[in-house]
């Protein structure tokens, strides 16, 4: 035992077991005796072999499932709250309804959203940076072009869409 971890490359390492059902396997680089990365894990669940995911794949992917739901609710409560704003009397007024004026009411709840959400950003803590890429990893070119797109974009500037709402905004007619 004292030979192999005096060796240097990779290895494989029985890291924990819960006999006879669960043992994980950990495949780590070894650089020195007392100095070792740990690369992946894989794990035996009752006689099948499965890698382990990396702790970044999960918390993309559980990020991704609740910005989903996140975005399903705010879509709810918008369909909701269009319920709420328009009384329809007569069905022949709600069909001559320019969509114009439907817009310029959509803008300024947008902008209102917008807002609240810019000021609770501004009062939370940025968020921590995301963690290394493993040794020789090398991104898709869709993750390199997501990132150029993301550091492109410029914060728009911070205006107050309750108190400065510019020129009233009327219904264009054709």
């Amino acid at each position: 035992m004292s030979h192999l971890t005096k060796m240097t490359g990779m290895e494989y390492v029985l890291s924990d077991v819960m006999e006879p059902h669960l043992f994980v396997i950990r495949k780590q680089r070894r650089e020195s005796p007392e100095k070792s990365n740990a690369m992946l894990a894989y794990y035996i669940l009752d006689g099948s072999i499965y890698q382990a995911p990396q702790l970044c794949s999960v918390f993309a992917s559980r990020i991704s499932r609740a910005m989903h739901h996140i975005s399903k609710a705010f879509t709810t409560a918008c369909s909701k709250l269009e319920k709420i704003g328009h009384v329809e009397t007569e069905p022949d007024t709600a069909a001559s309804e320019s969509k114009t004026q439907k817009e310029a009411i959509d803008l300024k709840e947008l902008k209102r959203v917008d807002h609240i959400l810019m000021s609770l950003q501004r009062k939370l803590q940025p968020a921590p940076p995301p963690p290394p890429f493993p040794e020789g990893y090398v991104p898709s070119e869709q993750e390199k072009a997501s990132d150029d797109l993301l550091a492109s974009e410029a914060l728009p500037p911070q205006v107050d869409p309750i108190i400065d709402q510019g020129p009233a905004k009327r219904p264009r007619f054709q």
